[in-house]
């Protein structure tokens, strides 16, 4: 779950730090107020797009983190459970990414991200009316089965299309046929030529860690000589001969002050073997003051070889053996090409099987996902509405088989009898934000996501249907951290905690506040969401007994 977003420079935002907790949050404000400044800035830290926009007026760099703490320790977080994300944004449109302190990749950020965290905004009511993402969210309901047969086609697929792509260039024109062996010789030689040895990445990282120790141990040395022996009189060897000096004169006339100078010299020859060994420590481990750089500067060229040619040094080396074997096969003969068709009439067959037991696997969750929501749709003053996911193959292209075989719809019809149509052809925006909730729920049952963030997601509703979707939201929050921006007063009073978003002036500038409410700051809110009148007797009287009892009031 997020334990704590600190945001620098970002929109309105000057500095702001938000500790949040388990279980239900609300977040509320004046319209304008700024809560999608926060909704925006978590999605930048996750990943997000970024643009100069975000960066507040006459700062340089903007900044957002975002600390996670995970019920049980993996290979991603800390000892305690800890992972801080890290992401700034400079006016010259350059930035940094970390995680737990290591630079990272902004698609890093949105990987280790979406097992952790989801947010749904204004636009994901659009999105649910688009085809195009229907078919992800049914797979991701259909949890290990349809994961399982989907790896299946998709790994045979991947065969398949090398060997259409192979008797495609055994085909090709001599020309052609050259320059893709110019290309594939290109970046055979770039991988060979970056020297890549086995588990160098875990290794350069390592290294990193060290250097950067190595480098603060350098720095505290440093600062250790010029103490006791830098050029001016303020060292700690100046001031210690000087008083030698005037203990030897004084101890002209005094036995004891003579053997204080002696002890005194004594000192002062132990600081000299001190400021050796400090020497000698300080020129061995500074042996190599660019190391780091260039470790670091190795591993962000590492990075950029998996960009270009697979994730994993073992697949970056995997795609230089598949050049290898490409160029030594470009000149193709007779028998290649008779024993690649034969593989493709194999391939062909297992294809049409791996195909089938994917579609099967895609209905049977369909199925599954359909009646589930519609029992959420139930739960939320939907009752009558009959929602189905239907999954059909794709047409294929010219009897070639496709990466994606099938697709999958999401239709509804708001009455019993009438016939099922898309989403986009019949359904309202308040309806839209309640099958957004319903397919939510019933994904967040079988998702790992820790916490989920809702944008508004009452836009559109009143009375009955808001009472409705707060207990859904609650009922969410059981096994998983909500954070709702809402202007819904029902939606409020079951929160576990509640913040005000706002705006303050600052030193002649307009600044974003967020503010957590005591009891009494939160009924007053309550009270405003409900009739505007946040003083009103009888207002403030409803807000105090639905905040009391944490039951919404339609």
């Amino acid at each position: 779950m997020i334990q704590r977003v600190e945001i620098d420079a970002f929109a309105l935002a000057d500095h702001l730090g938000i500790d949040f907790g388990p279980g239900f949050t609300v977040l509320s404000g004046e319209t304008g107020a700024g809560k999608s400044i926060l909704i925006d800035a978590l999605d930048f830290a996750s990943g997000g797009r970024a643009d100069r926009s975000m960066i507040r007026s006459g700062a340089e760099e903007a900044s957002v983190s975002i600390l996670f703490k995970d019920e049980k320790a993996s290979n991603d977080t800390t000892e305690d459970g800890e992972l801080l994300f890290v992401r700034s944004f400079r006016s010259n449109g350059r930035g940094y990414a970390r995680l737990n302190g290591h630079l990272a990749t902004i698609g890093e950020l949105r990987e280790m991200s979406s097992s952790r965290l989801a947010i749904h905004s204004q636009s994901d009511q659009q999105m649910i009316f688009k085809e195009s993402v229907h078919l992800d969210l049914l797979d991701s309901y259909g949890g290990s089965s349809v994961e399982e047969a989907l790896e299946a086609y998709e790994t045979l697929y991947a065969s398949y299309s090398r060997v259409e792509q192979r008797l495609k260039a055994l085909h090709l024109d001599p020309e052609t046929r050259a320059r893709r062996r110019d290309i594939l010789l290109y970046q055979l030689n770039e991988i060979e030529e970056a020297g890549i040895v086995e588990n160098e990445e875990e290794t350069l990282l390592k290294r990193i860690k060290t250097l950067t120790a190595v480098r603060d141990i350098v720095a505290h040395v440093s600062r250790a000589l010029y103490e006791l022996e830098s050029d001016d009189d303020r060292s700690a060897t100046g001031h210690l001969k000087r008083a030698i000096t005037e203990l030897e004169s004084a101890g002209k006339q005094s036995v004891r002050l003579q053997e204080l100078a002696e002890r005194a010299a004594l000192v002062q020859s132990s600081l000299r073997e001190i400021i050796f060994e400090l020497d000698r420590i300080q020129e061995r481990l500074d042996d190599r003051p660019d190391a780091l750089e260039e470790a670091n500067q190795r591993l962000v060229f590492l990075r950029r070889l998996q960009e270009k040619y697979g994730q994993g040094l073992d697949r970056v080396l995997a795609y230089a053996d598949q050049a290898r074997v490409e160029i030594e096969r470009i000149d193709a003969t007779e028998l290649e090409l008779s024993q690649l068709t034969i593989e493709r009439l194999r391939l062909v067959q297992t294809l049409e099987d791996a195909g089938a037991r994917l579609y099967d696997a895609r209905v049977h969750a369909a199925e599954h996902l359909s009646s589930e929501v519609n029992r959420e749709l139930s739960d939320l003053n939907m009752s009558d509405a009959v929602f189905e996911v239907r999954v059909e193959s794709a047409a294929r292209d010219k009897g070639h088989f496709l990466n994606k075989p099938h697709r999958a719809r999401f239709l509804i019809t708001p009455n019993p009898g009438e016939p099922m149509m898309p989403l986009v052809s019949i359904i309202s925006g308040g309806e839209a934000s309640r099958v957004l909730l319903a397919i939510k729920t019933v994904l967040a049952a079988v998702d790992d996501v820790s916490t989920i963030i809702f944008d508004e997601i009452d836009t559109g509703i009143s009375g009955k249907t808001t009472t409705m979707i707060a207990n859904k939201l609650k009922s969410i929050s059981r096994h998983a951290q909500v954070l709702c921006v809402t202007h819904s007063a029902q939606i409020a009073a079951v929160a576990d905690a509640h913040f005000l978003v706002g705006k303050e002036e600052k030193e002649g500038r307009t600044v974003m506040t967020v503010q957590r409410l005591n009891h009494d700051e939160r009924v007053a809110e309550v009270a405003r969401l409900l009739t505007g009148r946040p003083e009103d007797p009888s207002s403030l009287a409803l807000a105090t007994k639905m905040v009391k009892g944490g039951i919404p009031h339609a």
